[in-house]
């Protein structure tokens, strides 16, 4: 197998440029990439060349990261409760009128969130705010992977049907 760093050398920046081309921010784009290859250095050990290319492996991981960028980027910039952060694409300032329809859709946010329950609640908090996948949840509230997934769809449907009546 050949060398973490030779691979580096030749694999960094197409994965760069794949990254900046989704995410249009080179700030964003190198945190990225530092993730991504501080998570092939970590299970480096563990690729497994039958099951497909180092290109295919790396560029998985990579693709998984942008996508945990955006994740947590639309929940902090969009559904966050919190005033601080209004603005809907990296790089460029919101207008007025989008700074006032997102502290709208906040408010409606905030209200359809108190017609959840307390667990509903919690199990929101815990995938859109904190980026937990439902078995990490299942782990850290004791109840199974498919009953964690069945209250997020549940509650999303809630929330879905009260902010479309708002």
């Amino acid at each position: 197998m050949t060398s973490f760093e030779a691979l580096y050398d030749t694999y960094f920046k197409p994965v760069y440029a794949y990254v900046l081309a989704r995410v249009r921010n080179a700030a964003a784009a190198e945190d990225i990439c530092a993730g991504t290859w501080r998570k092939c250095y970590e299970h480096f050990g563990s690729f497994d060349e039958s099951k497909g290319s180092f290109a295919q492996w790396l560029f998985t991981i990579a693709r998984n990261e942008t996508t945990m960028y955006w994740r947590l980027f639309w929940v902090k910039n969009v559904f966050s409760l919190a005033d601080e952060h209004t603005d809907f694409l990296p790089g460029r300032d919101p207008t007025p009128q989008e700074t006032l329809e997102a502290s709208v859709f906040r408010a409606d946010l905030l209200r359809a969130l108190q017609k959840l329950s307390n667990k509903e609640r919690d199990l929101i908090s815990l995938k859109f705010y904190s980026g937990l996948n439902n078995r990490q949840i299942a782990a850290v509230t004791r109840l199974s992977e498919s009953n964690v997934g069945t209250i997020l769809h549940r509650a999303a449907q809630k929330l879905r049907r009260c902010m479309e009546k708002q």
